[in-house]
């Protein structure tokens, strides 16, 4: 598939180009195809399993083409910490994506036969060591689960374990070879009351207040902003807000002024003639 000139798979499907999601669709963008012609600087392989990252191999991919990018020689780091010194010389020695007899992206330390076959990764089409770890027509991904290379067989057994009694079975056995299988065991020796507590602690060790949660103060704080056009148009609308605000209050002052003034003249023609009044009383009296 990934040597397959001009073709894609799947590039308009989200499930597919999601890495850490197994649902069994291949993903082939058609960058590949174009590899020469795009400025690649660097390629990185990871594996994944149960959604995390197992093992990774980071190559330099300037002036490389799809193919042999991926060598010893372009190998920046890896998750391996033998791969990089690991001698070319020994039989059996593999590092390609071109591989060895239907093995493709196959990083192998040496051959030993089948049982024997060590190496850090292996994509298996399947047939040459069936009985051993490479199932028949079927794709598989084997990768060592230490950070140095294993047997392949050790690499099959590290996803299950031998088949002790056969009420410990939990899952569909795998053949690691002609007559040797191993399966997932049922856990039965953790009660069921230990396994409340537990769900009980860890519930109390991850509750979180929603308070304390950064969702809650971003929901009542403002997120700052430097920008000076932001600060430009803050001040703006602080303005505009501040003259709106200043000419309601500037109309109210000339109101209440108005009043004031108007209560103050009938006060004085009040008094005015209260005075008349009382003059005019005075001089009677007098008369």
């Amino acid at each position: 598939m990934f040597m397959d000139d001009g073709i894609t798979y799947n590039i308009n499907d989200n499930d597919a180009q999601t890495v850490n999601i197994s649902n069994g669709k291949h993903f082939k963008s058609d960058i590949i195809n174009h590899w020469k012609d795009i400025d690649i600087e660097q390629v990185k392989v990871v594996v994944y399993r149960d959604s995390l990252e197992q093992a990774f191999l980071h190559f330099n991919g300037s002036g490389t083409d799809k193919k042999n990018w991926f060598s010893q020689n372009g190998l920046l780091n890896s998750s391996y910490i033998d791969l990089k010194t690991a001698s070319p010389n020994v039989k059996g020695y593999h590092f390609s994506i071109e591989g060895h007899k239907r093995r493709r992206f196959y990083v192998n330390k040496s051959f030993g036969g089948c049982q024997n076959d060590a190496g850090w990764l292996l994509v298996a089409e399947g047939g040459f060591c069936k009985m051993f770890y490479e199932p028949l027509n079927t794709l598989t991904i084997l990768y060592s689960p230490t950070n140095t290379y294993k047997t392949m067989m050790d690499i099959k057994a590290s996803t299950c374990q031998p088949l002790t009694h056969k009420a410990d079975i939990c899952s569909i056995p795998v053949q690691l070879a002609f007559s040797s299988y191993c399966y997932k065991l049922c856990n039965k020796s953790l009660q069921e009351t230990n396994l409340q507590d537990k769900i009980q602690k860890l519930e109390k060790v991850l509750t979180v207040e929603r308070k304390a949660t950064s969702k809650y103060r971003r929901s009542i704080t403002s997120a700052p902003d430097d920008r000076f056009s932001s600060q430009t148009m803050g001040l703006v609308g602080a303005l505009c807000i501040a003259l709106v605000v200043g000419f309601i209050v500037t109309l109210d002052c000339v109101t209440i002024c108005q009043k004031c003034s108007k209560a103050n003249k009938v006060t004085t023609v009040k008094e005015g003639c209260t005075n008349e009044v009382k003059r005019g009383n005075q001089q009677q009296e007098k008369a």
